[in-house]
């Protein structure tokens, strides 16, 4: 028993430079609500398929949308009500400049002059107040609207889609998993010999001699592995995701 043991033993450094790891798209990302609402449309039928930039998940934005209407009719009117306060604003600006230095017209009527031309001065900065508050509104209407229309670029790949129809979702709730097909990764968790030596040696993936890049190497040993240290590789796609791949440094 203690001479197998030994044999067995002995045979361990051979198989150290070979590790096994699922290969993975380099980047998934998921997608997450900024809002809440209730979910309108949800289209499940996109799962498996690369996105077409047309909609997928869409939450209630109807009464957004009146307010945007509403705001944008609100926001020309304003501009046209400011190109009229310019106007009575300069005539008496300069009404008041005619008469501040001539002896001929009393204090009293100046100062009424001046009031004149401060109160449209005033109406004129009000306005233009409001205007850029109006504007501030119209972006973030828009902007909450986009966040209630999710649509994904065409150069990804749609794994999930969280929500059904008449579904209530609050911020944070997950809405679309997705992922970039047009980079892979393998991720293995090294000995600390082979994390030494993995920049100075060659890595045949499934056997092979193919082109790779080294990402990621953490140096301190990993949690949950906690004899292992982990290397992520970047590699071309395959045709098929998630197979076990076969990584040896040599």
């Amino acid at each position: 028993m203690k001479k197998v043991l030994l044999f067995f033993l002995s045979l361990l450094p051979l198989f150290a430079n070979e590790y096994y790891s699922k290969v993975e798209p380099k980047n998934i990302y998921h997608i997450k609500s900024d809002v809440s609402g209730q979910v309108v449309f949800s289209d499940d039928t996109m799962e498996g398929k690369y996105a077409n930039s047309t909609l997928i998940v869409k939450i209630d934005d109807k009464i957004d949308l009146a307010d945007l209407k509403s705001t944008k009719t609100e926001y020309e009117n304003t501009k046209k009500l400011i190109e009229i306060a310019k106007k009575t604003y300069q005539i008496d600006l300069s009404a008041y400049n005619k008469i501040k230095d001539l002896k001929t017209y009393s204090k009293t009527q100046k100062d009424a002059k001046l009031l004149k031309m401060l109160s449209s001065k005033t109406t004129l900065l009000t306005y233009q107040t409001n205007l850029a508050k109006l504007k501030l509104k119209l972006e973030t209407l828009k902007d909450k609207i986009s966040k209630k229309n999710i649509k994904i670029s065409d150069k990804y790949y749609v794994l999930k889609v969280y929500p059904k129809k008449w579904d209530f979702v609050s911020m944070g709730s997950p809405l679309v998993d997705i992922a970039d097909l047009s980079k892979a990764k393998l991720t293995i968790f090294v000995t600390n010999d082979d994390l030494l030596k993995i920049k100075n040696r060659d890595i045949l993936i499934d056997g092979k001699k193919q082109k790779y890049k080294i990402v990621k190497i953490l140096k301190v040993a990993d949690t949950v592995n906690l004899s292992g240290y982990k290397v992520e590789l970047e590699i071309a796609p395959p045709k098929i995701f998630s197979k076990l791949i076969k990584v040896e440094i040599k």
